[in-house]
C-alpha cells in the first residue's frame, strides 16, 4: 500500500512532537503526573521518562495504523473507505499528541490539580471521536481490523451493513453520554464519569453484538 501525504504529515508531526518532550525533560521533576480521574485530580505518578514515553505513543499508534491495512485479510476494502480511515488516523494520533502533554501542563502549572480540566479535556475529546465516528461508521465496508467485527458480519455483507448502522447509532449515545459526563465531571465526583464511560460502552458493545446475531438468524427485519 502505498504510503500518502497524510502518513508523512503526521509522521512529521509526532517526531515534532517527541522532540517537544525531549526539551521539557530537564526541566521536569523526578516524579511526575501521568493519569488523572474525570475530577481533573492526578492520581498516578511514574518517573519524569514517562512524559517522554507518553510523547512516544503516537508515532507507535501511526506505525500500526500503517501496518494494519496491509496485514488485514479485506485490506483491499480500506480503499473503499479511504477518508473515513484516514480521518480515523489523523484524529487519533493527534488526540495522542495532546494528551501526552498533560504531564507537562500539569508540572509547570498551567492544568491545576483539581479543576476538572483534564476530564473536560479527555472526556469531550472521547466523546466528540465517538460522535464523529458513529456518524461515517455505515460507510466502513467489511475487513478485520475496523468496525463492528461480529463473526456473522464477517461472514455476510448484508449483516456487516447493518451492524455498522446500528454501531454508528449506538457509539453516538456513548460519545453523547461522555461529553455530556466530561463538562459535569466536577458534579459527579472521580468515578462518577468513568462509569458512565464504561457502563454505556459495555451496555453498547453486548447490544451490537446481539443485533448481529438477531439479524443473522433472521429476528431483525
Amino acid at each position: 500500500m502505498k504510503i500518502n501525504k497524510l502518513y508523512w504529515a503526521l509522521g512529521a508531526v509526532c517526531l515534532a512532537n517527541l522532540l517537544g518532550h525531549a526539551l521539557c525533560l530537564p526541566a521536569m521533576p523526578d516524579e511526575v503526573p501521568i493519569h488523572w480521574n474525570w475530577a481533573g485530580v492526578a492520581d498516578g505518578f511514574g518517573p519524569k521518562w514517562s512524559s517522554l514515553a507518553l510523547g512516544l505513543l503516537p508515532l507507535g499508534l501511526l506505525l500500526l495504523f500503517r501496518v494494519l491495512p496491509a496485514i488485514d485479510p479485506k485490506g483491499e476494502n480500506f480503499a473503499k473507505f479511504r477518508p473515513i480511515w484516514n480521518g480515523v488516523v489523523l484524529a487519533t494520533v493527534l488526540f495522542g499528541c495532546a494528551i501526552g502533554w498533560l504531564s507537562e501542563l500539569a508540572v509547570f502549572g498551567i492544568l491545576k490539580d483539581g479543576s476538572g480540566a483534564a476530564g473536560l479535556l479527555v472526556g469531550g475529546s472521547i466523546g466528540l471521536l465517538f460522535i464523529i465516528l458513529g456518524n461515517y461508521m455505515p460507510r466502513i465496508k467489511q475487513n478485520y481490523t475496523f468496525g463492528c467485527r461480529t463473526p456473522w458480519a464477517l461472514a455476510d455483507e448484508h449483516n456487516w451493513n447493518r451492524t455498522q448502522r446500528m454501531g454508528g447509532f449506538v457509539f453516538i449515545l456513548i460519545g453523547a453520554a461522555t461529553l455530556i459526563s466530561g463538562v459535569f465531571s466536577g458534579l459527579m465526583g472521580p468515578m462518577g464519569s468513568t462509569f458512565v464511560l464504561l457502563g454505556t460502552t459495555l451496555l453498547g458493545c453486548v447490544w451490537i453484538y446481539l443485533y448481529s446475531f438477531l439479524v443473522f438468524k433472521g429476528r431483525m427485519k
